[in-house]
């Protein structure tokens, strides 16, 4: 990006990531990196038995399948807040009527072909086939987990695409617990408390006898790390 500008070039290098070359960068990457697989693995080696079976029972599902008709609010690019908040109150209606169609006995692939507006498979009834949780946005997949086979949504449900009416089809067992939960808690709980990559590094130093023959040096760096905590949880706390 920087061409030949070098100087430009250094100054990103201190701005951004507080090193002054590109071989001090690459260690930095380096450290970063074996850290991160350090704390990982330290996580990892401390899940308890309990925290395993009760991720696998609420986290882990078979593959679903459903159809589904969607319906997008009809607005152009120089809307205002108040034609988009119009547009999508008329999509939301509009959804909602042909729920009471389906209330009242119309099949739900005729709807799907006259209605949706996923062209991708409206034309085949709305049919999604089968997916993973994790194929489709958070909101879909969930209204999906909550009905029975062959029972539909009975309010819209609101993605980032628009309103949906979800018609579920099927649904698989759920794969045996193996070594793959391990890894996906690990993840789940790094990333629910930021903290916890601190306090890991923490104890990996603790297990590994780190002395600290200089007192003010280990206070200096107690006080550090604890600040990195605080920090890493309040910042989690306000994404949630």
């Amino acid at each position: 990006n920087y061409g030949s500008d070098e100087d430009a070039y250094k100054n990103i290098l201190k701005q951004y990531f507080g090193v002054e070359s590109e071989k001090e960068l690459e260690e930095k990457l380096r450290l970063e990196y074996k850290r991160t697989n350090a704390v990982k693995d330290y996580v990892k080696k401390n899940l308890k038995d309990d925290e395993i079976k009760k991720y696998y029972e609420e986290n882990i599902y078979g593959d679903m399948k459903a159809s589904h008709i969607l319906i997008t609010a009809d607005v152009k690019d120089d809307a205002t807040d108040e034609e988009k908040t119009e547009a999508e109150n008329k999509a939301k209606e509009e959804a909602e009527k042909i729920i009471k169609q389906l209330d009242e006995g119309k099949k739900f692939a005729d709807l799907a072909k006259k209605n949706s507006k996923d062209e991708s498979n409206a034309s085949n009834g709305g049919d999604l086939g089968y997916f993973s949780y994790d194929d489709m946005v958070e909101e879909f997949s969930k209204a999906t987990k909550e009905l029975k086979v062959n029972e539909y949504t009975k309010e819209p449900v609101k993605t980032e695409y628009g309103y949906h009416i979800i018609l579920k089809t099927g649904e698989k067992k759920k794969p045996k617990l193996d070594k793959d939960i391990k890894e996906k808690l690990q993840e789940q709980k790094l990333n629910d408390d930021q903290g916890l990559y601190y306090e890991a590094l923490l104890e990996i130093r603790k297990e590994n006898k780190i002395k600290w023959n200089d007192d003010s040096l280990k206070k200096a760096y107690n006080d550090y790390m604890n600040n990195l905590i605080e920090t890493a949880r309040t910042q989690s706390n306000n994404i949630q």
